[in-house]
């Protein structure tokens, strides 16, 4: 065997050995229908629409991300709900507070005229007392 023949046998051997490590290819289907589910995720993020997760199980109803999307919607809208839970309680509690801060006001126009009024009777006291003596 010739020089040249081992060289081109050890490269056609290396070549060999390199196309059996290559990297997997991922489906195109598979790629688009992440990347739509990449998309929704950042679309949700920006804005709180979940427009784009929702379209992901229409259109791969079988698809690998379906379920994940199908998921993170229903923990969307339950953080959603939750959220206008919480905001109405919020609400609720506010109403008695509004409440007694107006019986509260209320209260102290009443105590400012019982201090009034007793400071007048006061000095009619006094007035009275100075008279009688």
């Amino acid at each position: 065997m010739t020089p040249a023949r081992i060289c081109w046998s050890c490269l056609l051997l290396a070549l060999l050995m390199l196309s059996g490590c290559s990297l997997p290819r991922v489906s195109k289907p598979l790629a688009e229908e992440a990347n739509l589910f990449r998309q929704g995720l950042h679309q949700y993020i920006a804005s709180g629409d979940l427009t784009s997760l929702k379209q992901l199980p229409q259109q791969y109803p079988q698809g690998a991300w379906s379920n994940e999307a199908e998921l993170f919607i229903k923990m969307a809208l339950q953080q959603a709900q939750q959220k206008k839970q919480e905001q109405a309680l919020r609400e609720k509690e506010k109403q008695p507070l509004a409440s007694c801060r107006q019986k509260q006001a209320a209260l102290v126009q009443d105590n400012k005229k019982l201090k009034a009024t007793l400071n007048q009777l006061k000095e009619v006291l006094i007035d009275t007392e100075l008279k009688a003596k």
